[in-house]
């Protein structure tokens, strides 16, 4: 047995979240056959002793703990183990010098200065309606094929993601930023409509932008006809005053485009009232960093001035702290082109699979506090523990994204915004 992918997936004020597989070697380019094991986690404060706090003899292969009572700002270390074997880091990401799971620590976050305001839910690449996952490449073992019990992946994924907003996470408004099917076909959309409206009403419960997968098809738009029509932008305003700004960036192929009608529309919103906390969202990234980076390759992104064109659009509204794209499927903090941008770039890791969940954004009057979260459902962490090894086992590697893209803090001024009567979720609570 080999007790191994060691993540720090999630660090917040009051609580962490770990993770590990534990599975047979790996022989060839196959996913490795799973063996279940318990799990156990030990942590303590680093200036004191390790103690169990957590031990779980029902046998698992992906093993996934989350601590709460911590204290914000400290920094603690950890041991995860099944069987008496250590869990150690097997991704690029996770085997940095100085990771978090190299060396068995983290530090819990501490708030942005000021008062809670609100919380919001981001995820995207849902794929309702997708066979496979992965890229297909004719008979190349690029895609992963799900079990039998798991055909219906992208459902299970939304499901239980929605399900742990509503009862663990505090039923936030949920952004769901592009890829909602695989095809627009009829079907896919009333499904994940209906998974959708069992979470809340459109606007106030959820929000949808399109992405490249939900593209008009040539004859009809289902997408269109049930959630938002092709190349329209939306404008919400959260009860605590937050404006979303949510842009369709799709065209006819994996890349994205905006037009001339949208960019009208995006600086009269703007112009409107420039100093109002914004939040963007396309489903395309936006800037050169995630365009140069991304193993699709520029193409597959934005294109080159619409990038920097709405890059230059958001430098001048000084209300727009942070713009989130979803269709790399990675989770990654991005730099922007311009030095002088005061906005933040962030790609959101995919819903359907790994590294598989939402993240939370949680609002303060002087910033902003972001964690990535992984469903707790073990149907759906089974699928996780599958779906880690797309792209010959590569995927994971580029997807994962480091601890502190997953977790961080920025500090803002947000004080333009109103509490909107919302508990702060437990986490934040110390």
């Amino acid at each position: 047995m080999v007790v191994t992918d060691l993540e720090v997936v999630t660090i917040t004020p009051t609580s962490a979240v770990i993770a590990w597989t534990t599975r047979q070697s790996r022989f060839g380019v196959g996913v490795p056959q799973p063996v279940t094991a318990g799990t156990e986690l030990a942590l303590g404060p680093v200036e004191g002793s390790l103690r169990v706090v957590h031990d779980d003899p029902i046998p698992r292969a992906f093993h996934m703990v989350e601590v709460t009572g911590l204290e914000p700002g400290r920094r603690y270390r950890f041991r995860a183990s099944s069987n008496g074997q250590q869990a150690h880091a097997a991704l690029r990401p996770t085997r940095r010098i100085g990771s978090c799971e190299q060396v068995n620590e983290f530090t819990t976050l501490t708030p942005p200065p000021g008062d809670y305001l609100t919380t919001i839910a981001l995820t995207n690449d849902i794929h309702i309606g997708e066979k496979r996952q992965g890229i297909v490449l004719g008979s190349l073992p690029t895609s992963v094929r799900p079990h039998p019990d798991q055909v219906d992946y992208p459902q299970i994924m939304l499901a239980s993601s929605l399900g742990d907003l509503t009862t663990r996470r505090g039923h936030p408004l949920v952004v769901v930023n592009g890829d909602i099917t695989y095809a627009n076909q009829p079907h896919e959309v009333a499904l994940a409509r209906q998974l959708l409206d069992g979470y809340g009403k459109q606007n106030d419960g959820w929000v949808v932008t399109r992405g490249n997968h939900d593209h008009p098809r040539r004859d009809d738009d289902p997408f269109g006809d049930v959630f938002v029509g092709y190349q329209r932008n939306q404008t919400i305003l959260d009860p605590s005053g937050l404006r979303i700004l949510a842009v369709d960036s799709t065209r006819g192929s994996g890349g994205g485009w905006i037009v001339p009608d949208q960019y009208d529309q995006i600086m009269s919103e703007l112009a409107s009232d420039p100093h109002r906390p914004t939040l963007a969202v396309t489903h395309h990234p936006v800037t050169n960093e995630a365009a140069w980076t991304s193993i699709s390759g520029p193409q597959f992104m934005l294109r080159a001035p619409d990038r920097l064109r709405l890059q230059l659009i958001e430098s001048q509204a000084p209300g727009v702290f942070l713009h989130v794209a979803g269709h790399t499927h990675r989770m990654r903090r991005d730099r922007a082109d311009l030095p002088w941008a005061h906005t933040q770039y962030l790609e959101n890791a995919a819903c359907a699979a790994y590294p598989g969940g939402f993240s939370l954004l949680h609002l303060y009057t002087g910033g902003y506090l972001l964690n990535f979260w992984r469903p707790s459902d073990p149907d759906a962490l089974d699928w996780l523990y599958r779906s880690r090894w797309q792209v010959m086992g590569l995927g994971a590697h580029l997807m994962l994204g480091r601890t502190e893209d997953r977790n961080h803090v920025v500090e803002f001024d947000l004080s333009g915004l109103m509490p909107a009567r919302r508990e702060a979720p437990a986490e934040l609570q110390a």
